[in-house]
């Protein structure tokens, strides 16, 4: 594939997801149009489901490619088992080999509906085998005053909390992924930037080449101003079904919906609407169909509601919220305003059963389990 010169489309395509990269964006620039195709990769450690905030990196990996460059994910598989400690104010608990494994399950799968072509690698292929003393060389390149300068660090010291030794040496796994690869750029978000940016300094040292670092910037609760991660639990997982993808985003604060569209979707920015419920309509279909495909987006608007065996239509649109009383569900069904399975139904007390499909007026589905 030919990589794209113009530099114009380059810089917009660094100014739609990024926060900052390293050399400075001039050089960046310059580095992407230079006519060679470079690799640049994204690392995932498996401690947990994919969710939304990956497809930040994933879609701006994406973007390169589209530019001519070659995406390619490393599954942590070994740096998941120590656990890294960025933005967190306590230590992470400790995974076990076969944890991971457990996590890792499909994500290949999930990763190829956002990003169809990469290469993979796995890092305890070059962590594995290092060496007692290869980590002390490693070790020998940063200091404690740049590790106990974080503000994380800083905030467990004020805290009186522990900070573990092996928390050090996360940042230096992590580098020594560029080393062994001789990767020529790091995708991450921005509070992987320290990480990113010892990987930088390693590759400089053990063969002397300048990676480039880009860091993304992150999906932020507007009340709580932390990232939305799987960490804090308030994500969307990729594996999530149409309809939780759809209830999660239209409960989104409306502040947050233009930046996941900016950040998620490679949607023109200026075709989202200016009505908050319809921006959050549009966000869940475009979403639903990256994840499920485009025949899901029916599916998303149609809630599953689990009832109890033999129980009557106008019992059932109360129980589910399609109407505030049974009086209220009568009248609906009186109206002729409710059709299962695509039949207008006349009947009060009409048996509902495990996979009917129900609709309430144009715009409340519901599929009964």
């Amino acid at each position: 594939m030919a990589v794209e010169t113009n530099a114009k489309t380059i810089s917009d395509t660094l100014d739609r997801r990024l926060e900052a990269t390293f050399p400075d964006r001039e050089q960046v620039v310059r580095l992407l149009a230079q006519g060679k195709p470079l690799r640049v990769y994204l690392g995932i450690d498996p401690t947990g489901p994919l969710h939304v905030g990956h497809l930040v990196p994933l879609k701006f990996l994406n973007d390169l490619h589209k530019l001519g460059h070659q995406p390619v994910i490393v599954i942590g598989d070994f740096t998941a088992t120590i656990g890294d400690p960025s933005g967190k104010d306590t230590a992470r608990v400790a995974l076990s080999e076969e944890e991971v494994r457990e996590h890792m399950q499909g994500y290949l799968e999930q990763i190829k509906k956002i990003l169809p072509e990469f290469d993979v690698e796995y890092n305890s292929k070059w962590l594995k085998p290092l060496t007692l003393g290869d980590v002390l060389r490693l070790a020998s390149h940063v200091t404690v005053q740049q590790m106990i300068a974080r503000d994380m660090f800083q905030t467990r010291l004020t805290d009186e909390k522990p900070i573990y030794l092996h928390e050090f040496l996360y940042p230096l796994m992590q580098g020594y992924d560029s080393v062994a690869m001789e990767i020529d750029g790091e995708v991450g978000g921005n509070d992987q930037t320290f990480n990113m940016l010892v990987g930088r300094d390693l590759e400089r040292e053990y063969v002397k080449k300048e990676k480039i670092v880009f860091a993304t910037k992150l999906l932020v609760d507007p009340a709580s101003g932390k990232k939305m991660s799987k960490t804090e639990g308030n994500f969307i997982a990729l594996t999530d079904t149409p309809q939780e993808i759809r209830r999660k985003i239209l409960n989104f604060p409306d502040e947050l919906i233009p930046t996941v569209f900016r950040l998620c979707t490679d949607v023109s920015l200026e075709t989202v609407p200016a009505d908050p419920r319809q921006a959050k309509e549009q966000l869940a279909n475009d979403l639903v169909a990256v994840l499920h495909g485009t025949e899901a987006i029916e599916d998303a608007r149609r809630p599953v509601i689990k009832v109890s065996h033999g129980e009557s239509l106008a019992v059932f649109l109360k129980v589910s919220g399609a109407t505030s009383s049974v009086a209220s569900a009568k009248d609906l069904i009186d109206q002729g305003a409710v059709k299962i399975n695509g039949e207008v139904s006349t009947r009060w007390d009409q048996e509902i059963r495990a996979g009917d499909e129900i609709q309430v007026g144009k715009g409340k589905f519901f599929k009964v389990t």
